[in-house]
């Protein structure tokens, strides 16, 4: 396996962020250029058609090729090579997404879940059972729906290993389903009100997903509780400067996800070059009607934040983020209490902002 292949093991292009990123395509390939080693090398990432990926740098015009040769281990070319990987990293980080999953229909429905309400798998069983992923509703921690790579006999399809999702619908819908090709009892659950269907394509992703947000409309009929709900909300410098517009104003515009309420707190993690948490903010107002596209960001509603705190960029970083659990901010996602604990505790009095 080539170091490239290492770089992108269990991850998957997602074409929206690269197109964002700066990619171009070249034939059936998606291609990205930029440079290594502070100028020195230019570079050039290429994802095949085949979803292979693959690298080539040049060292004025003329082709370094000693990165792919395996038996080449010299100082010097290690440190090209090992900089070929950070730079392939960084872009693996923000153009593609972890395969949580075994099946690439998993692997989809999990990606249209964390675009289209910013649900992101947890795991409570930390990895003891691999190919698991648990979804939440965001108001109440309730899940909605799990997927679990099992035995198919457990839904009647012996034989295979395979990707089952098993999801909330209601004692009316789950006997609905049951009567449609592709659905079974819930596995593991409570089968008057849970349904598992297998993964396989053999149920079409809207079909799914429909299921997933009427799931997930079931947990949030109910009235919401009176404690403000705490989030992990991405912001990336490339698209609005956030650093200077709070440099200016204490308050401001801020794209909102349709669970996000008044009081609700935000931790705003700014992208490179900070790659850290930088803000605690307060929802001061929701629901306000805003229209904007710009190709790259689409909003017709936003919310006013107000900043609370700064933290210093070298505080909480997303290597240090990584040792809390949060291993991607791609959307507004839950904190893990561990991070929670540590980012109160370090907004307190001796806390210095850096504004």
């Amino acid at each position: 396996m080539s170091f490239e292949s290492d770089v992108f093991l269990q991850y998957r292009p997602v074409r929206e962020r690269m197109i964002r990123h700066g990619f171009v395509r070249s034939g059936k390939d998606m291609v990205f250029r930029g440079e290594i080693m502070f100028g020195k090398f230019q570079a050039e990432f290429r994802w095949s058609e085949q979803n292979t990926p693959g690298i080539t740098v040049w060292d004025d015009g003329e082709e370094y090729s000693l990165i792919h040769v395996e038996s080449a281990d010299g100082d010097y070319v290690r440190r090209v090579r090992d900089a070929c990987i950070v730079w392939m990293t960084e872009i693996r980080d923000s153009c593609f997404a972890r395969k949580q999953f075994c099946g690439e229909q998993a692997n989809r429905i999990s990606e249209a879940l964390l675009q289209t309400f910013g649900d992101m798998p947890d795991d409570p069983w930390q990895s003891k059972y691999p190919g698991i992923g648990v979804f939440r509703h965001p108001g109440n921690s309730k899940w909605y729906a799990i997927i679990m790579n099992t035995d198919g006999a457990c839904v009647r399809h012996p034989g295979v290993h395979c990707d089952v999702l098993t999801f909330r619908a209601g004692p009316r819908r789950c006997g609905e389903l049951l009567q449609m090709p592709g659905f079974v009892p819930g596995y593991h659950m409570n089968r008057k009100s849970w349904v598992s269907v297998i993964l396989d394509d053999s149920v079409p992703d809207e079909v799914v997903l429909a299921e997933l947000s009427a799931a997930r409309t079931l947990l949030a009929t109910g009235k919401r509780k009176d404690v403000p709900g705490v989030w992990l909300v991405p912001a990336n410098p490339k698209y609005f400067d956030v650093v200077d517009a709070f440099a200016k104003k204490r308050t401001i515009l801020w794209k909102q996800s349709t669970d996000i309420h008044v009081n609700d707190t935000v931790y705003l993690y700014v992208g490179a070059p900070y790659s850290a948490i930088l803000y605690r903010c307060r929802v001061a107002e929701t629901d306000i009607p805003y229209s904007y596209n710009d190709g790259n960001v689409r909003m017709d509603h936003v919310m006013k934040i107000r900043r609370t705190h700064c933290y210093p960029p070298a505080q909480f970083t997303f290597a240090e983020l990584k040792k809390f659990g949060v291993n991607a901010v791609r959307g507004p996602r839950r904190i893990p209490e561990s991070l929670l604990k540590a980012l109160e505790e370090n907004a307190g009095p001796k806390g210095r902002p850096h504004s």
